[in-house]
């Protein structure tokens, strides 16, 4: 089973940032994590040069920062205090940079986190779309990151949806899924667009006797069961249950075995984002996506299409980078 040892919160102290705090213990209560914070103060260098220029008797580095950061601290320690269990509390970490989604990203590998969380919007985020730098740390960041809107409960988690273009590098979100599936007690849902225009399903032969949808479920499957065999994953396994469309995920641990409900779901539609956030709207609590597909380039096919999902869907959204070296 995965493992979810360091988890990093990114947080701007704002409301919506404060949703991500309360799932942050949740994941860790269950994996043993440990939990730390990281706030970014944005520089403004043109606020300090403009303050040189007038004769304002102020310096940003010597008399406004301090102040800040001091503030920031105690705003992460009251957090962690008020959210994050002692056996789970780290540390927190208050930086100074131009560009806060790098540092985040930056820290994040660096120091050997497992998984990002923060909230989908900050202090200046829409209704609309993720804040400019959740956006940011997704499209950038190479290990999951976790956004979180407003109206996402810990404890609603029913079902998880796992987007795929049947690819090798399309599953590489599906063991963080079943991880958090068993964690939540959630059902995990496998959908799969079969694009107007072409998509990577079309390799995949069609058996006349059992129609085109259900020879794509098995396909799906058997890849999905060649992926977990490949990568050495050998505590999750994959039953059929002689239903159409519905298997069964066999998570082991020692001589204990929990069973969680795979659902394959396959729509036509012409846009593959467009038919992800709409079934996920309606039908899931948490959508778990890679973000590379069978191309396996960035902002190419599934990578795109994870970008647009991460940036519009209003549930929360776990995008999963591809692991080191499959690119």
């Amino acid at each position: 089973m995965i493992e979810i040892k360091k988890i990093l919160v990114a947080t701007d102290f704002s409301t919506d940032a404060e949703v991500s705090y309360p799932v942050a213990q949740k994941i860790a209560s269950a994996f043993g994590s440990t939990v730390d914070f990281i706030h970014v103060i944005p520089t403004s260098k043109y606020l300090n040069e403009s303050l040189k220029k007038i004769g304002v008797p102020l310096d940003l580095s010597r008399d406004i920062y301090p102040k800040i950061i001091e503030e920031a601290e105690n705003l992460a320690e009251h957090a962690m205090d008020s959210f994050i269990s002692g056996a789970n509390r780290g540390t927190y970490f208050v930086k100074i940079d131009r560009k806060p989604s790098g540092t985040i990203v930056d820290h994040a590998e660096e120091n050997g986190y497992d998984l990002v969380i923060m909230g989908a919007r900050g202090k200046h985020g829409t209704k609309l779309l993720r804040g400019g730098t959740t956006e940011k740390v997704i499209r950038n960041s190479k290990i999951p990151v976790f956004s979180i809107d407003e109206s996402f409960g810990e404890t609603t988690i029913r079902n998880i949806l796992v987007p795929t273009d049947t690819s090798m590098l399309s599953f590489a979100a599906f063991p963080l899924a079943a991880a958090l599936a068993n964690t939540f007690g959630s059902d995990i849902t496998f959908f799969n667009v079969i694009e107007l225009y072409g998509s990577a399903s079309e390799d995949i032969p069609r058996n006349p006797k059992k129609g085109e949808l259900v020879s794509i479920h098995e396909e799906l499957i058997k890849r999905l069961n060649d992926y977990l065999s490949d990568r050495e994953i050998d505590d999750i396994h994959i039953q059929d249950t002689g239903v159409d469309f519905e298997n069964r995920i066999v998570i082991t641990s020692g001589e204990e075995a929990k069973a969680i409900s795979l659902f394959t779901k396959i729509e036509k539609g012409i846009s593959a984002h467009y038919e992800i956030e709409r079934f996920a709207e309606e039908h899931s609590d948490l959508v778990v996506i890679a973000t590379h597909g069978h191309s396996g380039f960035a902002h190419l096919i599934l990578g795109s299409t994870a970008e647009k999902v991460a940036q519009y869907i209003s549930k929360p959204v776990i995008t999963v980078p591809p692991e080191k070296g499959r690119l």
